[in-house]
């Protein structure tokens, strides 16, 4: 199988995931939704009071987003060599964000330089957590709806199951993009080890 087919089937095999991920978290939503809404917990509809043809606009226009960043990052995005070695893996992203080394910190709070990695980054990282959220959103939703005993200890353990599901929400998305930068980070080092074999 040729590189390009494999890149192809992986876009559109990611792509259906978040799709039926998605899909999901909707069809599981609904399933109490219009008999209660009060306990649905989007901010767009506790804060903003979209209705339910407001949520299924707003996340058809996010979920087209999600997947034209991942289509760059598949066919689009290139990751370019740095002209020295990294020091370290912050050294890298600060390079490959900034510029420059000794920036790291400001990727918390700051829109990088380079719009090419930090669009072809959250094009990678996006999809990924989107999947992962709408498949714990649907999980939740199920549980509560059709009230599973497991779910219902579950609940009592934590409290707050939202709280948890927030967490590891966020927890994947460090995840995922340390992954992706460790692996950059790996392969530069690796291309610098092989034009300066003496380095090592």
């Amino acid at each position: 199988m040729s590189k390009s087919i494999s890149i192809n089937i992986k876009f559109f095999l990611i792509t259906f995931l978040l799709l039926v991920a998605r899909g999901c978290d909707f069809y599981s939503t609904s399933l109490w939704f219009f008999d209660n809404p009060s306990g649905e917990q989007n901010l767009l509809y506790r804060v903003a009071g979209f209705g339910w043809t407001g949520l299924i606009l707003s996340n058809s226009i996010l979920v087209a987003l999600i997947i034209y960043c991942f289509y760059y990052y598949t066919f689009k995005y290139s990751v370019d060599q740095l002209s020295t070695m990294p020091k370290g893996l912050t050294d890298y992203i600060s390079k490959r964000y900034f510029n420059q080394a000794g920036l790291f910190y400001q990727v918390f709070y700051k829109t990088p330089k380079n719009k090419n990695t930090f669009l072809g980054h959250i094009g990678y990282v996006l999809i990924r957590v989107a999947i992962f959220g709408s498949l714990l959103a649907t999980i939740h939703n199920l549980g509560q709806y059709y009230n599973l005993p497991a779910y219902n200890t579950f609940r009592e353990l934590v409290g707050r199951p939202l709280y948890v599901i927030y967490g590891l929400i966020g927890a994947s998305f460090v995840c995922f993009q340390y992954l992706l930068w460790n692996k950059e980070f790996q392969s530069a080092k690796l291309y610098f080890d092989s034009v300066n074999p003496n380095t090592k």
